[in-house]
């Protein structure tokens, strides 16, 4: 090649033409440099991209931004604007190796409004974190708040995209309506239960369990599809817990560990089926565990089934409190005064012995009752006054200033009853606190303290119970079994 074309090659843009995979790890070939052939750190045992122009040092933009960080350099805004179309959704960095001193990477599905990444920044935990839902207000409202999101169906991603080759931890929360009381329970029926265990079953498969063993040769779109077959689809949903872990697996070793969180109704079946796959997987320990937002100092009660597992070594964590929590009120966290009550249906009818139907009064001198969408008509029955979005979100362990509404909203569905969904679907931020820790090995009990002090600044926060634990009635476990991690 002469000095002239080495010029005019050299100052080609940069192509790259695609993705591809190759189940024997084979570096990319370039045609147009007869025999020779080259690898870049774009290249794995399963995903590459070709490369059309290249000279030397000069190959795809992910070996120019690696070298770029290797020199101490700044990636050029060219080379970065590529690498981001290259990766879409994720972020365009997320292509290259980890350096020392970043943050590492976690994806959150179904990621919501951030109640999760509260837990995250109130444990101190510094990660590179990018979230997925396809609610826009969810999205928006994180976006507010400082976290990053992704407005998208997760059902059209692929896990095993090679821009999620060092993710460490992935964190879920399908939608609960088809398992929740609040909803239609669909998720409940025996036709639900068999089609949800069978895609359970072919997304082991789909992974060859991980890596380890053959491929079944389903794509992740073919497994998605069997849950078309339920009466509500959505229950389906609870499978991409498999697909995001066994799918992020098969990029080696980098992932640690997954959190999910769903109806404490969710049944026995399909906890068991999701430990199964992984335990096939390698996964070293699995456990689920039901929390009660309100044992760890929030204002409202909120029981919730919690999946944690790890690929290496034990749960290094637990979500046994150093010491029990005392009640937060109510009352006390929105500054009420004492005997209050709270209505959460309105004017009931009565019965035929004249007695109102059903309980729709609660004192507010204790924890409330669980908050969903519909505690936008809860009211406070001595003057008839309404929550607000932002001491509905306290009542959940949100601080007052969360931004649960723009400004000025620009969308019809970032409504008062929007916002309240919003809210009611949340995770509460103590209790993320408390499972990334247990699940990462962060001491918790603290952060969360510090937290609580900061959610209910304006209460007097009551002090911890320090009570003997002790054992329920036959057949039951006392809250402090319950939550323990097993041994």
């Amino acid at each position: 090649m002469t000095d002239a074309q080495t010029a005019e090659r050299s100052a080609e843009p940069i192509r790259v033409t695609g993705f591809g995979t190759d189940a024997e790890g084979l570096v990319h070939l370039l045609p147009d440099h007869g025999d020779t052939t080259a690898r870049c750190g774009f290249t794995d045992w399963h995903s590459y991209v070709t490369c059309v122009d290249w000279f030397e040092e000069r190959t795809c933009p992910v070996c120019l931004a690696d070298l770029a960080l290797d020199l101490g350099a700044e990636i050029p805004a060219d080379v970065l604007a590529e690498l981001d179309e290259m990766a879409a959704p994720w972020p365009g960095r997320w292509l290259l190796r980890p350096r020392e001193g970043d943050r590492e990477r976690v994806v959150g599905v179904f990621a919501g409004p951030g109640g999760w990444d509260e837990g995250l920044a109130a444990l101190g935990a510094r990660y590179d974190a990018v979230g997925l839902d396809l609610s826009g207000d969810a999205c928006a409202t994180a976006e507010r708040a400082g976290h990053r999101r992704v407005v998208i169906d997760i059902t059209l991603l692929d896990p095993e995209h090679p821009a999620l080759r060092w993710i460490v931890g992935v964190i879920l929360s399908p939608p609960c309506p088809a398992w929740s009381t609040a909803g239609k329970r669909a998720g409940l029926t025996a036709k639900s239960l068999q089609v949800l265990t069978a895609m359970l079953r072919a997304a082991g498969k789909a992974s060859g369990h991980g890596g380890w063993t053959e491929r079944s040769g389903a794509t992740w779109a073919e497994v998605r599809a069997m849950a078309a077959a339920m009466p509500d689809p959505e229950a389906g949903l609870v499978g991409e817990v498999l697909i995001w872990a066994l799918g992020l697996q098969l990029h080696g070793e980098a992932l640690r560990w997954v959190a999910m969180e769903q109806s404490a109704n969710l049944p026995e079946d399909v906890r068991e089926a999701v430990s199964f796959e992984l335990a096939l997987a390698g996964w070293s320990q699995q456990q689920w565990v039901e929390l009660d937002a309100a044992d760890y100092g929030v204002a409202t009660h909120r029981r919730r089934v919690f999946f944690m597992a790890v690929r290496y070594g034990r749960i290094p964590g637990s979500v046994r409190p150093n010491m029990p929590f005392a009640e937060q009120t109510l009352a006390a966290a929105l500054g009420w005064a004492a005997g209050e009550r709270v209505n959460t249906r309105g004017v009931r009818g009565v019965d035929a012995n004249g007695r109102p139907k059903g309980g729709n009064t609660f004192s507010a001198d204790k924890a409330g009752w669980c908050l969903t969408g519909k505690a936008r008509t809860w009211y406070r029955e001595s003057d008839g006054y309404r929550l607000t979005e932002a001491e509905a979100g306290q009542l959940v362990g949100f601080l007052s200033t969360y931004p649960w509404r723009a400004s000025e909203p620009t969308a019809r569905k970032d409504s008062r009853t929007s916002a309240f969904q919003r809210i009611g679907d949340v995770v509460c931020p103590p209790v993320g606190v408390v499972v990334l820790g247990a699940l990462t090995g962060r001491p918790w009990h603290r952060p969360v303290v510090d937290y609580l002090g900061r959610v209910y600044g304006g209460a007097e926060l009551p002090a911890p119970v320090d009570m003997p634990q002790q054992r329920g009635q036959r057949g039951q476990r006392a809250p402090a079994d319950l939550l323990a991690l097993a041994a």
